[in-house]
């Protein structure tokens, strides 16, 4: 008992004069949780929430339970079986995204980690393995990161080393940012951008494609017209963020 209370002592003292910062905004967190992200930005933090189309993950909107094909969808099917987004694209994901991405800084990676742990993981139970979206070699040199490589690490924390697979899908071509463009553009953009190797090893498996952000879905789409195309059984994506358009 006495070295509890001593250890909650230390632990109050130690938060006062070294205090942890919000992953997001770096606002300091005077407080004995053990959360990594503020108030303030956990309020502007949006979860996903049923009902979702089946395939691509979007909201739907209104109290029927049943979820069906939006728009979107019904006009051109996606190449993948389904995609799913953690939360919807905000001011503290984007902080702490960028950071991760731009600035080499995996000091957000708790909070990231903090928001996944409320995600509902079971559309992904049976995935045989899983990608991160890959860079390129020539902006993987430049950034010193993959950041769907440590996303995968941490929606697959407990199967990393048996499902992760993070150099079968290459990105053979050093395409221009796709924030950049508009749907048409992005789609000729990525046109031939990625290719696989050992494709003998993933024949016939479901693959879990991980990246950052879904905006229209055009990077995920043509990674997995090339895993399907190269005998994929199926595919199933994931992300933190959607950007709601």
């Amino acid at each position: 008992m006495f070295f509890s209370k001593l250890q909650d002592f230390v632990g109050y003292g130690t938060d006062i004069l070294f205090p942890r910062r919000c992953a997001a905004c770096g606002e300091k967190l005077f407080t004995s949780s053990k959360r990594r992200i503020c108030n303030d930005c956990r309020a502007d933090i949006r979860f996903l929430h049923h009902p979702l189309c089946r395939s691509c993950g979007k909201e739907l909107g209104g109290d029927d339970s049943r979820e069906y094909l939006c728009g979107d969808c019904l006009v051109d099917l996606p190449p993948y079986r389904l995609a799913r987004s953690v939360v919807q694209y905000s001011s503290p994901i984007g902080k702490l995204l960028y950071g991760l991405k731009y600035g080499n800084d995996t000091t957000g990676m708790p909070g990231i980690g903090e928001i996944v742990s409320r995600f509902d993981m079971s559309p992904f139970a049976y995935c045989d393995t899983v990608m991160p979206v890959p860079l390129h070699p020539g902006r993987l040199r430049q950034r010193g990161l993959n950041q769907s490589v440590l996303l995968a690490k941490i929606f697959f924390r407990k199967q990393t080393e048996t499902v992760l697979n993070s150099h079968s899908l290459l990105r053979i071509r050093n395409t221009i940012p796709q924030t950049t463009l508009d749907g048409r553009l992005r789609r000729q953009n990525l046109r031939g951008a990625f290719s696989l190797v050992d494709e003998d090893n993933v024949a016939g498996l479901t693959v879990c494609l991980v990246d950052d952000v879904f905006t229209t879905g055009t990077t995920v789409s043509e990674c997995s017209r090339v895993l399907l195309d190269h005998g994929v059984k199926e595919v199933r994506v994931i992300t933190l963020a959607r950007v709601v358009l």
